[in-house]
């Protein structure tokens, strides 16, 4: 192929790819019409707005920031933004990674009780190797950090000589999640970190040949997060005011779902539907476990799988700021309406979605127990 030809080539793939673009944002609508959720006045207009807050997410993250030669470590999930029955108490951060680069991690570790970092295959990209999903879980408390809490930590396939934190990034590795679990985000410091590449590489260049596949991939992504919103509604049917699920380590060796196996392998995920009439209430009880744990939280959301505005109302409780039963035990009750009850998770007048506890850091936690009450 001659040079004019190649970009000739080039070009009209380019083309093709930003009609995909366009043609899976309009699918992502018809999706969410059709979807087999509520559709609520109040839920349609969330899933117009789930729609455009996708397609952000997919720009940012798939044509913006997905150069592992130029890392970008950013804040995938704000109160504007949300993915995936996203948990208010959680600061999400992603960066696209080459397993054959080496990379460095410095700044601070803040104070948050839980900094996991989950490597894993690029989300939506399908098996790579022969799975899919989470390939290694750490955590920053697992290394050795400064007295201020400074993190030192280098990436890569081969060790480098002298280092003293090193992650090994397996063959398949294209990208790390960081989640940033606090107990309270207005009072815990957060973390400052960065991940710089080794060596020196040129800098970006937008060209045919290199956004179109960016493109691609951004509308591949907006397809498997729609479809995955439903699995989650689908497979939550069978706990309708009920908890059911697994540990989040279970899930990355079973390889039920693509979605699944991009779990935090140090969480456990106990999740249902609830569904109220009139008058009712679900309340949910936590046990604590005998051994001890990190966190715990309860959220919910809505049939898009995005938590409720955490910034106006309680839609969100964990073991320190939800109130303790005499015997130990925590006591929250999901409702439309005030219940006049302590541990009130505020569903906004809603009387149908997603809830999902998250255990982190707990060996075999307890089920959470639920039961309808009248208001």
């Amino acid at each position: 192929m001659t040079e004019d030809a190649a970009v000739a080539s080039d070009t009209e793939r380019l083309a093709s790819a930003f009609e995909g673009w366009l043609d899976a944002q309009r699918a992502a609508v018809d999706w969410m019409l059709a979807a087999p959720v509520p559709h609520t006045a109040q839920d349609l207009a969330e899933g117009y707005r789930w729609a455009t807050r996708l397609a952000s997410l997919a720009q940012e993250w798939f044509i913006e920031k997905n150069d592992a030669l130029h890392p970008e470590l950013f804040v995938s999930q704000t109160p504007f933004r949300k993915l995936m029955v996203d948990n208010p108490d959680v600061t999400y951060w992603f960066c696209a990674l080459d397993s054959s680069q080496t990379y460095h991690m410095t700044g601070t570790r803040g104070e948050a009780p839980y900094v996991g970092l989950t490597f894993g295959t690029p989300v939506g990209k399908g098996p790579m190797g022969g799975r899919t999903g989470t390939l290694s879980q750490v955590h920053l408390d697992s290394f050795e950090l400064g007295s201020d809490g400074e993190v030192d930590i280098w990436l890569s396939a081969v060790r480098p000589e002298g280092v003293r934190n090193w992650i090994q990034l397996e063959p398949d590795c294209g990208q790390v999640a960081i989640r940033e679990t606090f107990h309270d985000k207005q009072t815990q410091r957060p973390s400052q970190l960065r991940i710089q590449l080794v060596g020196e590489v040129p800098p970006p260049r937008c060209t045919a040949s290199e956004f179109a596949p960016q493109l691609e991939f951004a509308a591949m992504f907006l397809s498997f997060v729609g479809h995955a919103c439903a699995e989650i509604w689908s497979g939550a049917e069978a706990n309708l005011n009920h908890f059911g699920g697994k540990s989040g380590a279970e899930h990355v060796e079973d390889q039920d779902s693509e979605l699944q196996s991009h779990s935090d392998a140090d969480m456990t995920y106990h999740g249902g539907l609830f569904r109220l009439a009139e008058g009712e209430a679900l309340e949910v009880t936590v046990q604590a476990p005998e051994l001890p744990f990190t966190y715990w939280g309860l959220t919910v959301t809505n049939p898009w799988m995005e938590s409720y505005d955490s910034r106006y109302s309680t839609t969100c409780l964990n073991d320190q700021n939800a109130q303790r039963s005499e015997d130990g035990s925590w006591r929250l009750v999901i409702a439309a309406e005030d219940p006049g009850a302590a541990n009130w998770i505020d569903t906004g007048g809603r009387t149908e979605g997603y809830m999902l506890v998250r255990w982190v850091l707990a060996e075999n936690p307890p089920h959470p127990t639920a039961r309808i009450i009248q208001l």
